[in-house]
């Protein structure tokens, strides 16, 4: 590593690791445990425009239920939980692995597949946006249920 640039770009790609075996070990308890299909898959009959309308209404109203000890998901909650796990962090990873010029020499495909590295720059900036926006959204939902009780029943369960 030669020159600032190359650090960062090391240390980016090395942390990026973190996230990459974290949310396989995500995937991978979610589909053995049924927790996806159980509390994040929303139900058909969730589905229709007044639901999404009246939880799109709570939420910007900043009008949060009390936590119950449970994953008890709206349908907001359970959009964004897919859009992020099934979405966002993949999209986030292959992208990244597309600008790694190792990675694309091994896989030339995966230039084509995003159209360059310059586009899947900028597919990889939104998606990493889209999970930092996530996070804060999440944080902040997380200290008007109750922060206490929440992090209680994250960490300890019921």
């Amino acid at each position: 590593m030669f020159n600032q640039n190359g650090w960062g770009r090391s240390l980016h790609f090395l942390a990026a690791w973190f996230l990459v075996l974290t949310g396989l070990f995500y995937l991978i308890i979610g589909l053995f445990s049924g927790h996806f299909q159980k509390h994040i898959w929303p139900k058909i009959q969730e589905l229709t425009p007044t639901q999404f309308f009246r939880d799109l209404k709570d939420h910007f109203r900043l009008k949060v239920s009390p936590p119950t000890g449970g994953p008890q998901y709206g349908l907001l909650q359970k959009l964004s939980y897919m859009g992020i796990i099934f979405i966002g962090l993949p999209m986030a990873i292959i992208t990244g692995f597309t600008m790694s010029p190792a990675i694309t020499a091994a896989y030339p495909f995966l230039l084509d597949l995003f159209g360059g590295y310059q586009s899947a720059r900028t597919i990889h900036f939104f998606s990493s946006l889209s999970l930092e926006v996530f996070l804060i959204v999440h944080v902040l939902m997380i200290i008007l249920s109750g922060f206490k009780a929440q992090l209680k029943y994250m960490t300890l369960g019921k």
